[in-house]
């Protein structure tokens, strides 16, 4: 996949939220969603984003599509900067990166039915002036999506959990967008219903070329449809590779140990659980050191002083973590 020039290149985009005083901080202080995030996203790819709980992915998603501005880096999409982007050609961006939320009802309007929220991109966009071909297009995309074309005009609280994400599916279609961040997609869906639309993000992207930043906190999920995985912790990428090698190699402390998590695939298989103790850091205020030193097993006196950066090691696989960097020496 990483064959040709990418279509997105993130560089060290890094994201800040002041937090107010209070009797706490006493003055304003920055809390570091995101720090010198790097990336590339190639054509027809799915690069899936996983960590914790607060660890920066949706601020990574939402920043990309302007969602958040960011505080430092840059975002370029077919070689321009998208933070320079203004009229209309801010406007033609917005159609080609769109987003798939986590919350596939309040992502929608209650008010409206399902072709009005279908169409109404297709409007804002003035991307067909004719009623009767939107009206077409609208039912094509409900198609495409697995919705019945008795559902037009049922509203949004008619719908089932999976239904109303398939809607979200469609208003993103209608744009004919080449990148769609797809934040949480699944995570508030049935087990059953989650390969369902898994299952519907793969065919369109076969069919359209589409490319995906697939955000998760659920491993078993990203597998099933990413090319390249980054793993996230405190608003760093401290491991990006290939899918299957990441499952296979794991190289970082943090990844090593969120993937021991993982329940064996067979009772008869015996698996070591990697516990990190320790607490987890705050992301406010000054940040020092590996972000993971103080709960990491083979963290030294360097851990505590520097950050380490995202280095290749080899085969594609980059890792940020001084082992390795001292392997390649």
């Amino acid at each position: 996949m990483s064959d040709g020039k990418p279509i997105l290149r993130i560089r060290n985009l890094s994201k800040n939220f002041t937090i107010k005083s209070s009797k706490l901080f006493g003055k304003p202080q920055l809390l570091h969603a995101l720090n010198d995030v790097s990336l590339d996203l190639y054509a027809g790819e799915t690069l899936g984003v996983i960590g914790e709980s607060g660890c920066g992915k949706s601020t990574l998603g939402r920043t990309v599509i302007q969602l958040h501005s960011p505080s430092s880096g840059v975002v370029e999409y077919e070689g321009r900067n998208i933070f320079e982007m203004q009229g209309e050609e801010l406007k033609n961006l917005r159609k080609d990166i769109q987003i798939v939320f986590q919350d596939p009802f309040s992502s929608l309007d209650p008010r409206m039915t399902c072709g009005k929220l279908i169409e109404e991109p297709l409007i804002v966009h003035n991307l067909e002036p004719d009623k009767a071909k939107r009206e077409k297009i609208v039912l094509d995309l409900m198609h495409e999506v697995g919705l019945d074309i008795q559902h037009v005009n049922r509203y949004p609280h008619e719908f089932s959990g999976g239904q109303r994400q398939r809607i979200n599916i469609a208003r993103a279609l209608s744009m004919s967008p080449k990148i769609i961040v797809c934040d949480e997609p699944v995570s508030a869906l049935d087990v059953s219903i989650q390969a369902q639309v898994l299952n519907l993000f793969n065919r369109l992207q076969k069919e359209r070329g589409l490319a995906y930043i697939f955000i998760s906190h659920d491993l078993s999920v990203v597998k099933h449809v990413s090319d390249r995985i980054a793993i996230m912790y405190l608003g760093r990428v401290v491991e990006l590779c290939d899918a299957e090698d990441i499952y296979a190699n794991p190289c970082h402390p943090y990844t090593k140990a969120l993937l021991s998590s993982i329940p064996p695939d067979s009772p008869f298989e015996k698996k070591e659980r990697i516990l990190l103790k320790g607490e987890i850091p705050s992301p406010i205020g000054d940040q020092i050191g590996c972000p993971l030193a103080g709960r990491c097993p083979h963290c030294t006196e360097r851990c505590m002083k520097e950050t380490p950066v995202l280095s290749d090691i080899g085969n594609d696989h980059s890792v940020a973590c001084f082992l390795y960097e001292e392997k390649q020496a």
